[in-house]
């Protein structure tokens, strides 16, 4: 796979300086990402995917491609079976692509799928349903809960999330599953953007560590104004919401790939189109949207986010609405310009009821759930 040239740029923005240098890189810094900044006090920058279909709108063919090349940088022959896990909310949709990439590029059925989630799932209590738990120190919502599911003891994990900067979050996750799953024999991180060359998180790994990646570099954030937790931020940190009833959809495991049409009806639809994914409810409305896109209609794909992230930057346009998890945590679209001609779908899994009707009128939006 072609290596482009090493490449060092500064990214000033009102919170900080990024400095960043890449080293390899399958895609193009300028394909893969942008920044924008954080109200975070924990961390006040943004990497801003291009390929996600979170932050910014992707066309389908494009996610599906960077993802498929990411899948081909994973080794083929990990010892079985394999457990991918997606890491709650950023990387839900890309890893369970991954692990429909990983199924379809090898031929194995020994690939299986889970992800982490900030749901708590019925009523069932969390000290008896949950594999494990985690933290992601720097992030607006810190606390990963894994469920336990009837998958197979792994012997081999491929965690996937959008980006590594300092390894923290990978290895506290990794402690956490090795514990619970000994079997675990070695670790692939899998991420669109690997920052963290020559931090050496590696050596911290409770296994032996391979890292994929499409682009791999160093960053180093020099912190600027002063940012104060907010009672919004400190509620989004500790904040867990809850889903009476739910589907499996990812949470307790899932051995191959499932991608049903949503409960609803789809409007009629005549012009370019908008998908938009709420939370950690994304890979079928990425699969939707790969369907519309293959009958021949122009789509994009993005999702609504927790993170508070400022307008400037790789963020044109911001929309805040209450969360259709119902923590009472801000939630965010950002990108989403009304004016730009697009129909909008928003795509829920949580009833119809519990999106926001503010988010449905700012964008002239349907609402379609696999939830009805």
């Amino acid at each position: 796979m072609l290596t482009l040239a090493a490449d060092t740029r500064s990214i000033v923005l009102p919170t900080g300086q990024i400095d960043i240098t890449v080293d390899e890189a399958a895609w193009p810094l300028d394909a893969l990402c942008d920044f924008a900044a954080r109200e975070n006090p924990k961390r006040g920058f943004l990497v801003v995917s291009r390929v996600l279909g979170r932050h910014l709108p992707v066309s389908p063919q494009v996610m599906r491609r960077s993802v498929r090349d990411l899948a081909a940088r994973i080794p083929a022959d990990l010892p079985g079976p394999v457990l991918v896990l997606g890491l709650a909310e950023t990387a839900v949709c890309l890893g369970q692509t991954v692990h429909e990439e990983l199924r379809l590029q090898t031929g194995r059925k020994d690939i299986h799928f889970l992800h982490s989630t900030r749901q708590q799932l019925g009523d069932q209590p969390l000290d008896t349903a949950l594999l494990c738990r985690f933290e992601e120190p720097h992030s607006h919502a810190s606390a990963h809960l894994i469920y336990r599911s009837a998958l197979p003891a792994p012997r081999s994990l491929v965690i996937v999330d959008d980006e590594i900067s300092t390894g923290t979050t990978t290895c506290n996750l990794a402690h956490a599953l090795v514990a619970a799953c000994p079997s675990v024999e070695g670790i692939v991180v899998a991420v669109l953007t690997d920052w963290s060359v020559g931090r050496g998180w590696q050596e911290r790994m409770p296994r032996p560590t391979k890292v994929a990646a499409l682009l791999s570099g160093r960053l180093e954030w020099t912190q600027g104004e002063t940012i104060a937790a907010t009672a919004a931020f400190d509620m989004a940190a500790a904040s867990l919401g809850r889903l009476a009833t739910h589907s499996n959809f990812g949470r307790l495991g899932l051995e191959a790939s499932v991608a049903p049409l949503p409960l609803t009806p789809l409007p009629p639809l005549t012009g370019p189109l908008r998908i938009v994914g709420t939370g950690e409810f994304t890979y079928l409305p990425f699969r939707l949207a790969e369907r519309m896109e293959a009958e021949g209609h122009d789509v994009v794909v993005q999702a609504t986010s927790r993170s508070p992230a400022r307008v400037g930057a790789a963020m044109k346009t911001k929309l805040s609405f209450s969360d259709n998890y119902g923590t009472g945590v801000p939630n965010y679209l950002y990108n989403a310009d009304p004016a730009d001609g697009r129909t909008t779908w928003i795509a829920h899994e949580t009833g119809a009821d519990t999106i926001d009707p503010g988010l449905v009128a700012a964008l002239g939006a349907s609402v379609i759930g696999w939830n009805a």
